[in-house]
């Protein structure tokens, strides 16, 4: 993105797995620097569902002011402050870990520990999106391989990965592709977004996608619209881990914003805030889609 004026805040709020979330009607209020386009994103609607349940003629705002929202509420889980004396099952994760060894973090900040209690040392934390490989799944606990060691966390903040029936050469490259990728991309979560930036001190959207795509042997394009014109075209839905998605973020007619593709609806980016794991499914919804383009060769 390359406006400072209208950097796109991208909050974890909208990249939760919609099965980590509540739908619901609830109330805002209104802060200094909101207006309803950064309401919209941040709660999953538009600014013209909010205009119509809230029967506002324009769009200035007050502070203080109360809105009615429909769309996701989403609460940010960190189980220093969950409940200390439960951990709520997640049978779920024994069925999807029969199918796959992996999974991926549903929760804002999940705590990792060196034993399968709430009372177990805090050995490290997994943001929204990281993959895990699991170890040995448990309906309350699971465990996982965390910087080379044996560690555990909470299974109900874990969803299992699927994983495709079909064991052909290129689904095989696809899965070492992901792997190579998740390598290079875990280490950079939470980066900072810097408009510009082309380092681990900060990067913007292109920049982040240059950087990682140096880390695998391929040069890009330094601007997201120059990475656009380059590369091959594909269909969304023959997309593949490491596939470079499109957007018009600036609402400017033009490209202005990349992100990665993981596969299973994943993406990664860095979206204004940090560099961060999201929905495809939410970034299609909220700006317009300009296509897939690979650079990676699959054969």
């Amino acid at each position: 993105m390359r406006h400072t004026s209208r950097i796109i805040t991208f909050l974890t709020l909208f990249t939760l797995l919609p099965s980590a979330a509540h739908a619901s009607s609830y109330t805002y209020v209104v802060n200094a620097g909101d207006t309803l386009s950064k309401i919209a994103r941040e709660h999953q609607t538009t600014v013209d569902e909010i205009m119509q349940h809230n029967q506002l003629d324009s769009d200035r705002l007050s502070i203080g002011q109360t809105l009615a929202l429909t769309g996701t509420s989403l609460p940010i889980v960190d189980l220093t402050t969950a409940n200390p004396y439960q951990v709520n099952e997640n049978p779920e994760l024994l069925e999807e870990s029969k199918k796959s060894k992996k999974a991926r973090v549903v929760a804002d900040v999940l705590h990792v520990r060196n034993t399968p209690s709430l009372e177990g040392e805090i050995v490290g934390k997994l943001y929204y999106g990281s993959r895990v490989e699991l170890i040995e799944p448990g309906a309350e606990w699971t465990k996982i391989r965390y910087e080379q060691e044996e560690s555990y966390v909470a299974s109900e903040f874990l969803k299992g990965m699927e994983r495709r029936s079909n064991d052909s050469k290129d689904d095989d490259l696809s899965v070492k592709k992901l792997d190579e990728l998740e390598e290079i991309v875990q280490p950079l979560l939470k980066v900072p977004y810097v408009l510009g930036g082309t380092t681990t001190n900060g990067f913007d959207c292109s920049g982040f996608t240059s950087y990682v795509f140096a880390q695998m042997g391929v040069t890009l394009p330094r601007t997201s619209d120059e990475q656009f014109l380059g590369g091959e075209v594909v269909d969304l839905e023959d997309a593949k881990p490491g596939d470079l998605l499109f957007y018009d973020a600036l609402n400017k007619g033009r490209v202005s914003h990349v992100a990665i593709y993981l596969g299973d609806d994943m993406i990664v980016h860095a979206n204004g805030d940090d560099v961060r794991y999201g929905k495809m499914e939410y970034m299609n919804k909220l700006y317009p889609f300009y296509g897939v383009k690979r650079y990676l060769d699959f054969e």
